[in-house]
């Protein structure tokens, strides 16, 4: 079959959770190739363990977004996801609060054992007795890596099996805080069971005061045996600060050398004054290693995507320099009112970086978001000298998708390089509101040599962003990010998804202004704010 991606737009099967859909495509002077794919829901049942939950559970409840996947290194059947997932938050009350609640955690768990293709649910990290007795509960951001697990004599090796890191924010369970005010802080827990138990909270910042804010971390684990930093956990946030403080919102990282157990004192890696000749604004970091074991550390830095290097397994990090430059998306996109970013410090949110695992290479990928004339697009800055410089951005998405957002990006152990995004289109870009748009999600591929395929869309049912809402409705939500995990033969790319979902016009009002704010329990259909975690399972 020979078809165009445009035309895929207006494919809308009744059906789409396992359907499978192969296309041939001609892509900028690539051969043709056959690509396929299942787009499959991951949080099965809404609530773990209520067979009943898709039907009964009520906003926001039945609320997931922000997921992250990662494939186990020494077996691709072994996959672990996770999300904001509020299936344990309280539906709204008659009084209209549909917020969230202490000691309550939400962050989701769930395991595959076929490659992706079904799910268990297994509830939030607080369901185990680990974090039962610990002083924390779980609250958002989470992102998974697989490392190897450690051997007992100070190292690791895959022969004992495979380790797997869930990070993410936390805080203090009512009462339990030394803090007067609200504090998140970054954690890593891990399983060495494939997801099904986990170990108590670790913070990793071990430096504390009541100023600081932990917000939008990362998590990367050198998983490369030929590293000489094999097994180490490198996680990177920014740290949110007082007005009253220097360098706010710096950018730091925190390395563990023992399988997650502890972290030491963490690294600035931000300067006052750095090479974009940028402000305070930091947010959106990402981390990756090379395979003779260089780490990596970029950020948004005030529309400037800058990147720290370690080579010596995280002991000193380089000064910043610069990858390439940001035109900031709008936010929220025209069409819907959903964020893309912070307005006050003019970030936007999506940024993506990855390194080619293959022994000897010295080549770094580095995708973000930028607005273009028609609206956001995907580029691909590529680094060929450990990171030292970087080429020109390339653009990899186009307008015929729509408005693109939130990439992803990994490298297969093959070297072939594969990005996943969201892009949106609207029928009226100047209003927003049930039926005005849809999102849809994105696949390209650059094989070990020749080019960036055409973009392939890998959802088989489009999302209607007004059937989210934060809790207090103000906005649509759809995250801040999606996560990519890749294998030789396979690629699984993880997003917030809004098919099973249904708009509320009270909603709708009361976001344009016209409205008083409604109660979700009374004036809204039982499905308002159904979000949930789809996976695309491809084959390049």
């Amino acid at each position: 079959m020979k078809t165009t991606i445009r035309s895929l737009k207006f494919l809308q099967p009744a059906s789409a959770t396992t359907l499978v859909i192969t296309l041939c495509f001609f892509a900028f002077g690539l051969a043709a190739m056959a690509t396929t794919f299942s787009d499959i829901r991951v949080n099965i049942p809404q609530i773990a363990g209520d067979l009943s939950s898709d039907q009964t559970a009520i906003f926001p409840t039945n609320s997931q977004n922000e997921p992250s996947i990662a494939v186990n290194p020494i077996n691709p059947l072994i996959l672990i996801a996770g999300a904001n997932d509020r299936q344990e938050t309280p539906a709204c009350t008659s009084s209209g609060y549909c917020g969230t609640y202490f000691n309550i955690g939400r962050q989701g768990v769930y395991t595959s054992n076929d490659g992706g293709m079904t799910w268990t649910n297994r509830g939030v990290l607080d369901d185990n007795s680990a974090w039962q007795g610990s002083s924390f509960y779980s609250m958002s951001d989470p992102v998974i890596a697989w490392g190897p697990k450690p051997n007992g004599q100070g190292g690791f090796s895959y022969s004992n099996g495979a380790r797997v890191y869930y990070a993410g924010l936390v805080a203090y369970k009512f009462g339990l805080s030394p803090y007067p005010n609200f504090k998140g802080l970054v954690s890593v827990s891990y399983s060495d069971d494939n997801g099904i138990t986990w170990s108590a909270p670790v913070i990793v910042e071990s430096r504390d005061n009541d100023n600081n804010f932990n917000d939008k971390d990362w998590l990367h684990v050198d998983n490369n045996p030929a590293s000489p930093y094999f097994g180490r956990v490198y996680v990177t946030w920014t740290d949110f600060r007082s007005t009253s403080q220097n360098q706010g919102e710096p950018v730091k990282v925190g390395v563990s050398t023992d399988g997650g157990a502890t972290f030491g004192t963490s690294i600035q890696l931000s300067k006052a004054s750095n090479p974009s000749g940028g402000g305070n604004g930091r947010q959106d970091t990402a981390v990756t290693t090379g395979p003779e074991g260089s780490a990596y550390v970029a950020w948004n830095d005030s529309s400037t995507i800058l990147i720290s290097i370690s080579r010596d397994g995280g002991k000193r990090w380089a000064n910043p320099i610069v990858i390439g430059k940001v035109n900031p998306i709008d936010d929220p996109i025209p069409g819907a009112n959903f964020r893309t970013g912070d307005p006050d410090l003019q970030l936007r949110l999506g940024f993506a970086l990855a390194a080619d695992p293959r022994p000897g290479s010295s080549t770094l990928y580095a995708a973000w978001t930028t607005k273009a004339s028609y609206g956001g697009q995907i580029v691909v800055s590529t680094s060929t000298d450990k990171g030292n410089h970087w080429g020109a951005p390339v653009a990899i998405s186009n307008s015929n998708e729509g408005y693109a957002f939130f990439p992803a990006i990994d490298v297969a152990s093959t070297g072939r390089v594969d990005i996943g995004y969201l892009a949106l289109i609207a029928s009226d870009p100047s209003t927003f509101g049930t039926g005005n748009a849809l999102i849809d999600s994105y696949y390209v591929q650059k094989p070990p040599t020749g080019s960036w395929s055409a973009p392939l869309r890998v959802t088989t049912v489009s999302s209607d962003p007004a059937v989210s809402s934060q809790g207090d409705r103000s906005q649509q939500f759809w995250g801040d990010y999606t996560t990519i995990a890749s294998s030789a033969s396979k690629v699984w790319y993880i997003y917030t998804d809004g098919r099973n979902g249904v708009g509320c016009s009270a909603v709708d009002q009361y976001q344009l202004g016209l409205a008083s704010q409604p109660n979700p329990l009374f004036d809204c259909p039982s499905q308002f704010g159904n979000t949930d975690i789809f996976v695309s399972v491809i084959t390049p």
